[in-house]
C-alpha cells in the first residue's frame, strides 16, 4: 500500500512477524555489539553458496536467531520482545554468566528507565509495613496489581497527593520493590533505615542506559557507583565487595544494566523477567516523604571535605551550597571532562567558551549540533575494535573516554531541560570519563554530584 505522504511503501504484515523482527534485530544488535549511531556493514550469502556475495575473506560464524514470539504479552512496542527461565538458580555461582546474558537479553522487556530495589526483610508482616511507610506508601492501602498496573496508576490515576507508586513482590526473605519513576531505591538514607540489620541493594537505569547501583549492609553504605567507571566506587572500601560478587568487571563496563540485576539475583535468588512482571504482586501509591534537613556538612564524606579545603572554587560550592552555583558546578564538570581526556581543538574551544559564560542560546545550540557530530566520530572509531573498554590505557579506550567528554560538553549546552538537570547530566558524564584520583579530580566530581543532588531534591544523598 502507498503513503501520500512518505517516501516508502507500507503494508499489513502478521503480528508474530512484527514482533519476532523486534526480537531478532535486537538480538543481533547485542551479539554483535552494534551500539547506539555505530556503524556497521552487512554482507549477504546467497541461498546454497557458501561465501559472502562480495567475495571477502575470513571465517564464516554462523549466530542462529532466538525463536520466534509466541508469548505477546512480552512484545513491547518497539517490537523487542525476550522469554527467559524464571525459576531461580540453585547454584547462582556457577550459573550467573548465562544470568547476566539472561538480563542482557531481557533490555526490551524491562521499561525504558525504572528502579528495582532488593530488601532483605525477613518474613515479618510488620517489616514489610515498615518498608512501605518509609518508602512513602500507607501499608493499609497495599492491592494486587502487575507492573503493568502500577505504571498505569503512576503515570495517569495517581490521587491528587500522591506523587508515584511503586510494586512489591514477597519472596521468603527477600522483598522486591520496582518503581516507575520514583526511584527512592536510589536513596542512601532510606536503604540504610530499611535495612539496618540486614542488606538492601538498588540498580536504577534511564532511557540511554546511565546505571546506578547502590549496596547497603547493616545500615551502612557498601558500595555506590556507576558501571561505567568502577573506580569511582563510593566509599573506596567498596572495591573489596565488588572484587567479590560474581560479574566480571568487563561484564560491568559492557552492560550495566545486566551486571546490575544479575547481582540481585546473586543476593536474593530471586529472578526478575517478563514472567515476574506478568504476575500479579502488590502496589501502592507514593506520598511525598518528610523532608530530612541537612547542613552542607552532612553532604561531604571525608574525601570530599579534604578536597573542600584544598580547592578554593569546590570549597565555595560545599560551604554555601545554593542554585546561584549551577553555573559555576557545569563549569567545572565541562573543565575536568575535556582536561582528563585532553579534548582540543577549535570546537572544544568554542563550546567551553558557552560553557564559561551559561550561554545556552542559539549560537550554543549550532556548536552543540557540532559536538553531536564529534561525538559519534569517536563512537565510530571506537567501533574498530572488539569490545574496548573505557579507560586511559589504550586507544580505543581513550576514544571511549572522548565520547563521553564530548556528551558532557553536550549536556552542558542543553537547553531543553532546566539548569539543574543540565547540571546532573554534565556532572555524571565527567564522571565517566576516569577521572584522576591522584590529582583529586574524582573527589571534586563526587563534590559536585551530591551538591547538585542537595540542589534537586533538598536532601542528602547519603
Amino acid at each position: 500500500m502507498g503513503s501520500t505522504t512518505n517516501d516508502y511503501s507500507v503494508r499489513i504484515i502478521l503480528g508474530r512477524d512484527n514482533c519476532s523482527s523486534g526480537s531478532r534485530t535486537n538480538w543481533f544488535y547485542q551479539r554483535n555489539r552494534i551500539r547506539q549511531y555505530s556503524p556497521f556493514w552487512v554482507d549477504v550469502i546467497l541461498p546454497g553458496e557458501s561465501r559472502p556475495v562480495s567475495g571477502t575473506r575470513g571465517n564464516i560464524v554462523t549466530d542462529p536467531f532466538p525463536e520466534e514470539i509466541e508469548d505477546f504479552d512480552l512484545c513491547t512496542t518497539g517490537g523487542g520482545a525476550s522469554r527467559a527461565p524464571t525459576s531461580a538458580n540453585s547454584s547462582i555461582g556457577l550459573a550467573m554468566s548465562s544470568s547476566f546474558v539472561t538480563y542482557e537479553r531481557l533490555w526490551p522487556v524491562f521499561p525504558k528507565q525504572c528502579c528495582v530495589t532488593w530488601i532483605r526483610t525477613g518474613e515479618s508482616d510488620a517489616v514489610f509495613a515498615d518498608l512501605v511507610r518509609r518508602f512513602g506508601g500507607d501499608p493499609s492501602a497495599v492491592h494486587p496489581a502487575t507492573w503493568a498496573d502500577v505504571e498505569d496508576e503512576a503515570y495517569e490515576d495517581l490521587d491528587e497527593e500522591a506523587d508515584g507508586a511503586m510494586l512489591t513482590a514477597r519472596h521468603g526473605v527477600w522483598t522486591v520493590v520496582m518503581e516507575p519513576f520514583n526511584v527512592r531505591g536510589t536513596s542512601v538514607r532510606i536503604l540504610s533505615e530499611v535495612a539496618a540489620d540486614s542488606q538492601a541493594y538498588s540498580v536504577r537505569w534511564t532511557a540511554d542506559r546511565r546505571v546506578r547501583v547502590t549496596y547497603v549492609a547493616d545500615g551502612e553504605l557498601i558500595a555506590a557507583f556507576n558501571p561505567f567507571d568502577l573506580d569511582g566506587v563510593t566509599p573506596r572500601s567498596g572495591r573489596d565487595w565488588l572484587s567479590g560478587v560474581a560479574v566480571t568487571e568487563e561484564q560491568w563496563r559492557r552492560n550495566g544494566f545486566a551486571a546490575g540485576l544479575a547481582v540481585g539475583e546473586e543476593l536474593s535468588g530471586v529472578r526478575v523477567d517478563g514472567q515476574w512482571l506478568k504476575q500479579t504482586h502488590l502496589g501502592v501509591q507514593l506520598y511525598p516523604l518528610p523532608l530530612h534537613p541537612v547542613t552542607p556538612a552532612d553532604l561531604l564524606d571525608a574525601d570530599m571535605q579534604a578536597i573542600a579545603r584544598s580547592d578554593p572554587r569546590i570549597g565555595a560550592i560545599a560551604a554555601e551550597p545554593t542554585a546561584d552555583k549551577l553555573p559555576e558546578i557545569i563549569r567545572i564538570a565541562a573543565e575536568l571532562a575535556v582536561a582528563t581526556t585532553g579534548l582540543e581543538g577549535s570546537l572544544i574551544d568554542e563550546a567551553m567558551r558557552f560553557v564559561a559564560a551559561g550561554d545556552r542560546g542559539a549560537a550554543a545550540q549550532d556548536v552543540r549540533s557540532r559536538l553531536y557530530r564529534l561525538r559519534d566520530q569517536y563512537r565510530a572509531e571506537a567501533a574498530r575494535g572488539n569490545n574496548p573498554i573505557p579507560g586511559h590505557d589504550t586507544e580505543l579506550g581513550r576514544l571511549l573516554l572522548k565520547e563521553r567528554a564530548v556528551q558532557a560538553l553536550i549536556y552542558a549546552l542543553k537547553n531543553d531541560v532546566d539548569l539543574v538537570a543540565a547540571v546532573e547530566y554534565t556532572v555524571q558524564a565527567a564522571e565517566e570519563t576516569h577521572l584522576s584520583e591522584e590529582n583529586g579530580d574524582r573527589e571534586r566530581a563526587r563534590v559536585l554530584n551530591v551538591v547538585t543532588y542537595y540542589l534537586r531534591t533538598g536532601t542528602s544523598p547519603w
